[in-house]
């Protein structure tokens, strides 16, 4: 069995793992993310890859930003501010001395459900995960869409209003921001909505994930009627994307999908979009919960590199 090493790029921690090319898990680890320089991420990429030198024959990199795989170039890095059309992949391998892919985070996640998940036994679909914003991709003929400017499935632009977003959004904390599908369908969106009912600022409001659901489990009704219009806002835009894609299936990944009730709302929301709208021309598509959490990254970014192996 051949190894490799995985990375997965983010904000906070670099999480990585020595891997088989089963997709097996044989050690993982993670490191702080150095958030100051290009220098300080290549010495601590090149700390992980010491520690299993001599153990991996490439390496599979996931980052976040807009990045060209074939090429190797990250021409934004998310979160890695200091990235910006840079030639990552040469200088992953400078410091890993093997040959190495690197690739955006949500296609990874998209391509982890390809190979071996929720998406593994349909030709297309979408990986929807729920966080800040929208992460995920799309895939087509079992294969993750890139896109002419490798942006395909950056989905928390969807347009959410289209009157505002005809006004422009001169940043991501004005008002105008709602006109995206992220100010809805995320996690991010799901606590702007409970907070609006609770009579709290939608941004800034300090509540998170865990309170929100110590609410909805305790049947609070602003938790409940939040969850509730998040599932029609969620519903919505795949009614919107099915009419350009017409996915076979949409599956729901992010910290959030954790609990049950996430996948089941946004399925129980789409049988009723489909029924409000009864001269719908395309079909509905199956909603189900990704079968990967937080190793989807370090698996899809394994399946990456060896598909161009």
């Amino acid at each position: 069995m051949k190894q490799y090493l995985a990375l997965d790029l983010g904000g906070t921690y670099i999480k990585y793992a020595l891997m088989g090319d089963d997709g097996g898990f044989l050690k993982q680890g993670r490191a702080k993310s150095p958030m100051d320089s290009m220098e300080s991420l290549m010495d601590t990429i090149q700390e992980i890859g010491r520690e299993f030198e001599g153990q991996y024959q490439g390496a599979a990199v996931s980052m976040p930003g807009r990045i060209d795989t074939k090429k190797g170039i990250a021409y934004t890095g998310g979160a890695f501010r200091f990235i910006k059309d840079a030639p990552m992949g040469q200088y992953f391998e400078e410091r890993l001395h093997v040959p190495v892919t690197v690739v955006n985070d949500g296609k990874c996640a998209a391509s982890a459900e390809a190979w071996s998940g929720a998406l593994s036994d349909v030709d297309s679909g979408a990986v929807l995960v729920l966080g800040t914003g929208i992460g995920g991709g799309i895939v087509l003929n079992k294969k993750v869409w890139m896109g002419s400017t490798f942006g395909a499935g950056e989905l928390s632009c969807f347009a959410a209003d289209l009157a505002k977003l005809s006004e422009g959004i001169p940043d991501i904390g004005s008002e105008n921001a709602k006109a995206m599908w992220s100010s809805y369908t995320s996690t991010t969106g799901l606590l702007r909505l409970y907070a609006k009912r609770k009579g709290l600022p939608e941004r800034g409001h300090g509540i998170d994930g865990l309170e929100f659901f110590r609410a909805y489990d305790a049947g609070e009704a602003e938790a409940v009627e939040a969850f509730e219009e998040f599932g029609r806002y969620t519903a919505a835009g795949i009614h919107g994307i099915q009419s350009v894609l017409d996915l076979e299936r949409f599956a729901i990944g992010g910290g959030i999908s954790a609990r049950p009730e996430v996948a089941e709302k946004i399925r129980q929301c789409v049988d009723r979009q489909f029924e409000l709208i009864p001269f719908t021309p395309f079909g509905k598509p199956e909603i189900v919960p990704c079968k990967y959490g937080n190793d989807a990254n370090l698996i899809g970014a394994l399946f990456f590199h060896l598909q161009r192996v």
